[in-house]
């Protein structure tokens, strides 16, 4: 008898012959046990293997779903900060993605991690501001991103809150407001993907995201917290490597010779 790993098998060779349009849902569970000739319970055990795996993804009562194929070039973020007439930006390869969706901003409640490097008191109020991201047209979006600000620059900043913040956003408020430029540091990790992330990134349980915590400083003062959230297998960090003086070429040994 065909186990659920069999059945998965088939689904992703008939997936990868094309035998269902990527963006429309593959046949229910029943209908994919007969299909496959198995139990039901083993043609579901497969799909939630392949939505795991990440071949497919799951919309709840609208069906599974083939996951399109990643972009290409994979987006990679190279350690720079850079600018156009729309603002600062930090991906060239996601240079020209607009919104999906409708951007929140609301008062709330940090992660303990996110107040540690805002310097606020664990369970302390800030300014929270979600934002979906894609490329032109996306259905669904490839990055989410979550700025936190603290209370008391949005006290002096109003328009930190606001749902428009003109011209450059809130880092060109920020800058103008100090009259000062905005440094950026940022860490990159990564971590199983929760279910809002799972449902609006349209990845499985078994994927992870990849994870960048930007922090933003004017002087000593940490002025937002950013954390963007992408499916870890679609995107890349790159940088280019430099040599410490302690990597030095010639090496001293060889120029003493």
């Amino acid at each position: 008898m065909a186990s659920y790993r069999d059945v998965a098998a088939k689904i992703r060779r008939d997936v990868d012959a094309g035998l269902w349009p990527v963006g429309k849902p593959i046949p229910g569970i029943e209908r994919l046990a007969k299909l496959y000739e198995v139990a039901r319970e083993t043609a579901h055990r497969a799909v939630k293997h392949l939505v795991a795996e990440g071949l497919l993804y799951s919309e709840g009562r609208r069906g599974t779903f083939i996951r399109p194929p990643a972009p290409a070039p994979i987006v990679a973020r190279d350690r720079h900060a850079y600018r156009d007439e729309l603002g600062y930006f930090f991906d060239r390869g996601a240079q020209n993605w607009r919104g999906v969706g409708t951007p929140t901003q609301e008062v709330g409640v940090p992660p303990d991690d996110v107040a540690d490097l805002l310097g606020v008191a664990h369970g302390a109020h800030v300014m929270i501001r979600d934002r979906a991201v894609g490329p032109p047209d996306a259905e669904h979006p490839l990055q989410l991103a979550t700025s936190y600000l603290p209370m008391s620059l949005v006290g002096q900043l109003p328009v930190l809150g606001a749902a428009k913040t003109g011209p450059g956003g809130i880092y060109d408020r920020i800058e103008e407001h100090l009259d000062a430029a905005i440094e950026w540091e940022e860490t990159v990790s990564s971590r199983p993907a929760n279910d809002a992330e799972q449902q609006q990134l349209r990845i499985g349980a078994g994927l992870p995201v990849l994870v960048v915590t930007r922090v933003s400083r004017v002087g000593d003062m940490v002025v937002e917290v950013n954390c963007t959230r992408m499916p870890a297998d679609r995107f890349a960090v790159s940088y280019e490597v430099q040599r410490d003086d302690t990597a030095r070429w010639p090496r001293e040994a060889e120029r003493s010779e």
